[in-house]
């Protein structure tokens, strides 16, 4: 635990330092928040807690008008243009579109672009206060691995969260994403795919056991990409079910993107999707290896497969950076579902993203 201790203090340390630098080191200008709605209260609360002090809102349909909540003025855009030289803007979005068309007005009333700085910077990074709260449940997942190296890179994973750090030396060969070379495959594997999107890791499956297995399972919830995946899986024996993975049976609200980071969504969407549990669907086959890349959804999806899981111990490739609470709950959920598994932790790129727990 020593190697932990070291990392957590390291954060309690820089988390908040690190998280507000770059607006600590120019506190020679006054600090507007532009947005004074709720993202830019949110971000003010921050800011406060942490000792940086705020200038003023801006806001394109609220100025001229004190704010109840903080009694900070609420000014117009062209307010900042005789300010230019005495202040940062801190853009107060989530979209990136909205941050785009503001960052674009901010720069033509003559503030200098590297004066002017995006909400997600800041507000995506988990703060201090969050590793606090759940401290024994990083404890209880960090000791249930099952090598040196997994617990290296889980607190890598913990430090880039929390610090942004550079964790390029925990990071392993993206060739080799779902299939560490703890993965032993044989020539009777029943590969369960779990966010199908275009068929990409079904075709790696196949390539990496040389094309000698028993059944492909392919999950794909949007419609589109049917196209995709039959083309690249063309000539493959697999099955494929046009239904998102969960808990149970449900039709869920569903952000459909037109990349690899479609998701179930908690607010009312116009796109429905269907959701089926894998005991529900492919108890049968009794699966051998399970992947997902659920975005989000795969704490719910593992407790849709707890008998597969507990009578036929397949192999799981499970990512775990979706949500901040995947890198410790899953571990500690597979392990309850069946505690003979062994747990290892990979990491796939020098980022928040590409973490995949396996169960072995």
């Amino acid at each position: 635990m020593r190697a932990f201790n070291q990392t957590v203090d390291e954060i309690r340390s820089q988390a908040d330092l690190e998280k507000y630098r770059d607006i600590i080191e120019k506190q020679d200008r006054k600090l507007v928040l532009f947005g004074a709605g709720d993202c830019g209260h949110v971000i003010y609360n921050i800011l406060h807690n942490v000792g940086i002090d705020v200038y003023c809102f801006c806001d394109n349909a609220l100025g001229d008008q004190t704010d109840e909540k903080t009694g900070l003025q609420i000014v117009f855009p062209n307010f900042l243009k005789d300010k230019r030289d005495q202040i940062a803007v801190l853009v107060c979005a989530v979209e990136e579109y909205i941050y785009q068309a503001i960052r674009k007005q901010v720069i033509s009333l003559g503030i200098d672009k590297t004066n002017i700085y995006i909400m997600r910077e800041y507000y995506d990074r988990l703060s201090a206060v969050y590793l606090e709260e759940n401290m024994h449940k990083y404890i209880d997942a960090y000791q249930l691995l099952a090598d040196d190296f997994s617990r290296k890179v889980f607190l890598a994973r913990m430090k880039k969260v929390y610090l942004m750090s550079d964790i390029s030396e925990s990071v392993s060969p993206s060739t080799e994403e779902y299939f560490d070379e703890k993965v032993v495959l044989t020539d009777q594997e029943v590969f369960i795919d779990c966010g199908g999107f275009d068929g990409d890791t079904s075709v790696k499956f196949i390539d990496k056991c040389g094309g000698k297995y028993a059944n492909i399972v392919i999950f794909e919830p949007e419609l589109y990409k049917k196209t995709a995946i039959e083309e690249n899986m063309s000539g493959y024996r697999y099955e494929l079910y046009q239904a998102g993975i969960w808990s149970k049976t449900a039709r869920l609200y569903f952000d459909a993107l037109e990349t690899d980071g479609s998701h179930v969504s908690e607010s009312e969407s116009d796109y429905v999707i269907e959701a089926v549990s894998l005991d529900e669907t492919v108890y049968d086959k009794k699966p051998t290896f399970i992947k997902m890349d659920i975005e989000g959804s795969e704490q719910e999806a593992l407790k849709g497969c707890r008998r597969i899981i507990r009578d036929f111990h397949p192999k799981l490739a499970i990512c775990v950076y979706h949500k901040p609470d995947d890198l410790y709950e899953i571990p500690v959920l597979i392990k309850k579902l069946n505690p003979d598994y062994k747990l290892y932790l990979r990491q796939y790129a020098n980022s928040r993203f590409e973490t995949v727990l396996y169960a072995l």
